[in-house]
Order: C-alpha cells, then structure tokens, then sequence
C-alpha cells in the first residue's frame, strides 16, 4: 500500500497492490506460492484457500461451495 500524507498531516492512499508474484507460472512466482508448494499446496489449492480465509474473515462463516463445484 502507498500513502502519502498531505501537507494537513493527513494520510491518502494512493496505491493498494495485490501480493506481487501470486501467479500461476512457477518461474515467476515469488516467495509466497514457492511456500506453499514447498507444503504440498498446488497453485489453485492455494488461490482457493486463500479466497476461504477471506470470506471467512469477512463474512465470519465458512465458504460453502456446492459439490459439483468441485467435481
């Protein structure tokens, strides 16, 4: 996230980015999905985990996906 703070002393968000490197191709991946490998975790299980965790810190319940979602 960038921020700068105006001459009020007041902060602006000026650019908020995705985590840098969370993309499919392994070769330009950046240390967050090279770990999640390391773990056992493939890039979707990692993507999908992800999406989890949010929702869940958003909504306070678990993601329900129906069965033939994920088939």
């Amino acid at each position: 996230m960038d921020v700068r703070v105006d001459d009020a002393g007041v902060p602006n968000v000026v650019e908020l980015n995705p985590l840098p490197g969370i993309i499919p191709d392994p070769k330009m991946n950046s240390c967050f999905p090279k770990a999640a490998r390391a773990a056992g975790l493939s890039y979707d299980e990692l993507i999908q985990e992800i999406v989890r965790i949010a929702w869940r810190r958003i909504t306070g319940r678990p993601l329900s996906v129906p069965a033939e979602a994920t088939a």
